[in-house]
Formats: C-alpha cells, structure tokens, sequence
C-alpha cells in the first residue's frame, strides 16, 4: 500500500475518531441539549399555534355580534321566559340589548402576565373560561360542568361549544402535550381568545337568549323525534307545530324556565284552548314536572290530547319521541 493511500485512510478515519471522542467526553451537556431541542417545535408551529388561537378569538367575536344582534330582534317578539326577574326600563318599555361589559375577569392582569410567565398566563385564561362555564351550569342544576353539556341542553350555540373546545385543545398542547414553543404573541392570542369566549357566555346567560336557544333546539329535537315542526309566529297560538308521518298536526307549547318547577297552573292556558282546537297539544319545557302535571300526564285521556315532557338534551329525546307516538295513534 503506497503511502498516499494510506493518507486517504487517515483523512477518512480521523473525524469518526474525533466525533467518538467529543461525544464521549460532553455526553452529559448532549443529551441535555438533545432533551430541550425534543421538547419544542418547530417555529413553524409556534405560528400555527398563534394562528389557531387568533381564529378561535375571531369565531368568538363573530358568535357574541350574532347573538346581540338576534336578542335586539327579540326586542320586538319577547320570548316568554318565566321565573325570571326582567328589569324594565322607567318608562315600562322593553329593555335595551347592548353588548355586554367587561368580562367579569380581569384580562388585562392575564396579559401582563404574558410578557413574564407565557405558560402561566394561558392557564390562567383557560380558568377564567372554565368559572364562566361553571357558572352557566350551576343555574340549571348541571353536575358535570361543559361546553357539550350545556348544548346539549339547548342552552350554549354548537358553534360557540366547539369555539370552547378548540380552546381547551390548545390549553392542552401547551400544558400536556409539550409541543409548542410559547412566545409572549402567542400567549395574548390566546388570552383575546379566552376573552372573547368568556365574555360571549357571559351573554349567553341573557335569560331571553337562553329561552331563544331553547325554542330552537326543541324544535330540532322533534323533528329527530319524528315530527318534523316549524317554529310558529309570535301572535299564534303555538311556538310550533308538526304534522307526524301518519298524518296527525300537534302543536307544541315551549315553556322555558330559569328555576323551580312546571306546575299544573303553568298549563292552564293550554287546557283552556283545548275544547275549541281540533288537534293535540304537546308541551315541552326544560324545568322538573311537578307531582301534579306528571299525574295530569298519566290520567288524562280526552280528545284533543295534550302532554307535558320535560325536555333537557338530546338524552331526553325518546321521551319526546313516546309522547308523539301516542298524540298520533
């Protein structure tokens, strides 16, 4: 072998050795290294990130607009929303709708913190989301507190529900996951984000809102139930009404309440139409029935019919659903 060879050799060994050596001699400093670089991502995904959370505070504020602007239009039809304390204004006219105040939490002390504390300071939106999800639960009597509980109820938007999950995902990929490189623009995104969320469950709360977002998921529910109905009029007689496959019309009476519970009096009304209306009655209300309305529902039997369910999610739609059966047959 000439000697030239034997050069090439040596070039071609030496970086391996000198590799080997460095790597054995920093093993320890490496391998932190290697930890930090695992842990965080690319900057392409920092920007997804802020980009996400930008476009959650954008459905937000899109969803708060929209339901501002339905509850203005319920200036001129008042849902009936009973057990509910309205105030009116002094001349007796129906009461204003504005956008709400500031949320009741205090976001400017969250961003402040963002320019410190990036990780701490999303944390502490997410829990400033979740008081205000509490807080809209435990009016309706709901243990286990979320976004998909409350739609469920008919009381949250599908669309806001999801804006609340999509937060919660990304609280969770800075918190669990460990995949995001937080930067303090990332960190006020996602606090807007928070914001916007709090302060349009904040509206949500509206009691004429919440009776609005009631009428229609019943009427959702009883077309799942087999009678596809149409929200009536504000000047007839009947929020909906429905005509089953079978060729039977039923109208249904939508009585949402904040608290207590449905009593017989509440369905007086009702009964009074019954002798002069030529189809059945079918009442549907989010709150308990008292022990007297649950009697009235087993004993009465004349024609035309009228039922009383208690409707809360899409869990009590086979309720709905048996009391349909039987107005048709």
């Amino acid at each position: 072998m000439s000697w030239e060879m034997a050069l090439e050799y040596l070039r071609t060994l030496i970086w391996p050795a000198v590799v080997l050596t460095l790597g054995f001699t920093f093993r320890k400093q490496l391998a932190s290294l290697f930890g930090r670089v695992e842990s965080v991502e690319t900057p392409l995904g920092t920007v997804a990130f802020e980009k996400q959370a930008d476009a959650v505070a954008q459905e937000a504020a899109e969803i708060e607009s929209e339901m501002a602007g339905q509850l203005a239009a319920a200036e001129t039809t008042q849902p009936e929303v009973e057990d509910t304390e309205t105030p009116e204004t002094p001349g007796g006219g129906p009461q204003q709708i504005t956008q709400p105040q500031a949320a009741s939490s205090d976001f400017s002390d969250l961003f402040e913190l963002a320019e410190t504390e990036t990780t701490a300071a999303v944390m502490a939106a997410w829990r400033e989301v979740e008081r205000a999800l509490k807080g809209a639960g435990s009016k309706h009597g709901i243990g286990r507190i979320s976004s998909q509980a409350l739609a469920n109820m008919g009381l949250l938007s599908d669309d806001l529900a999801r804006s609340v999950e999509d937060l919660r995902h990304l609280r969770n990929r800075v918190v669990h996951e460990g995949d995001i490189l937080l930067t303090k623009s990332g960190a006020r995104s996602y606090i807007t984000a928070a914001q916007r969320i709090v302060e349009a469950l904040e509206l949500s709360q509206d009691p004429r809102f919440q009776a609005l977002q009631f009428e229609r998921s019943v009427v959702d529910a009883l077309s799942r139930a087999g009678l596809p109905a149409e929200p009536g009029y504000r000047d007839d007689e009947f929020d909906a009404y429905g005509q089953t496959p079978a060729g039977t019309t039923i109208a249904v009476e939508i009585r949402f309440r904040r608290q207590g519970v449905l009593q017989m009096r509440d369905i007086e009304k009702v009964l009074s139409k019954l002798p002069s209306l030529g189809i059945n009655v079918l009442v549907v209300t989010n709150a308990p029935l008292s022990a007297e309305v649950r009697e009235f529902n087993r004993t009465h039997d004349t024609r035309p019919r009228c039922e009383v369910v208690q409707w809360q999610g899409d869990e009590d739609t086979s309720l709905l659903a048996r009391a349909i059966g039987r107005m048709a047959g």
